[in-house]
């Protein structure tokens, strides 16, 4: 295991919003990002760029070359670095909610990866000192949430599956059940009321970083909870 420096986690900070939205919009600049990045991870990340495959596909003569594909292998690698190697001085200094050491702990999903890497990828986004970030840190850990309802079963409906993980994890407690229960709906109802994913203007706003801190951690702190539970009922 490797450490990761805190001075190499801020420039992962900077460098995942670019790749993102350079992913998500045209491949035009995907080449010369991915030229930018691909030095920096080999020499910042040792290895890690022996986990992606170059291609840089063309789909027309004299037509720039789409590296989008090789950028979100750097995403998923990077995300996957962070999730087994230690972070050194992981700063949370822009984060004013008391719940920050929330964010120093990982707890992962053996039954499914893709939860474990939204959820550290929201940690990056919450650890900005800036508002349009943390609104994309809330979008994840949300994005998470909505993953967790269906990953520990395979059969049946998303009401179902999330009927069977709280009566695992309350243990035969009725009161514990009937909280958590309570808790998974008032979560979901906020993630449609609220501008978390959707931001229709019927949508209450969220008018503060503190506010937006508040909902994450409540809804990190829930999902840690399941996933802890959940481990120790497996094992």
């Amino acid at each position: 295991m490797r450490t990761v420096s805190r001075k190499v986690y801020e420039q992962i900070q900077k460098d995942i919003p670019e790749i993102e939205e350079q992913i998500v919009s045209s491949k035009i600049g995907s080449g010369a990002l991915w030229n930018k990045l691909k030095p920096r991870y080999s020499i910042m990340l040792p290895g890690l760029m022996s986990h992606i495959r170059e291609r840089g596909k063309i789909t027309s003569v004299g037509d720039e070359a789409d590296y989008r594909p090789e950028l979100t292998q750097l995403k998923e690698a990077i995300i996957a670095y962070l999730l087994v190697n230690e972070v050194e001085e992981q700063s949370n200094e822009f984060v004013k909610n008391d719940a920050s050491d929330l964010m120093n702990k990982q707890d992962e999903v053996q039954e499914d990866t893709k939860i474990n890497e939204i959820i550290e990828e929201s940690k990056l986004y919450m650890r900005s000192d800036d508002s349009s970030k943390k609104q994309i840190a809330l979008e994840k850990i949300w994005d998470a949430f909505e993953r967790l309802k269906t990953v520990y079963e395979e059969k049946g409906s998303k009401r179902s599956k999330i009927e069977n993980l709280i009566e695992k994890i309350s243990y035969g407690s009725e009161s514990n059940k009937i909280m958590l229960n309570d808790e998974f709906l008032e979560l979901t109802r906020i993630g449609n009321e609220y501008q978390i994913r959707h931001f229709e203007k019927e949508k209450y706003e969220l008018t503060s970083d503190e506010f937006r801190e508040y909902l994450y951690f409540r809804m990190l702190s829930l999902i840690s909870f399941c996933i802890k539970q959940s481990k120790e009922i497996n094992r």
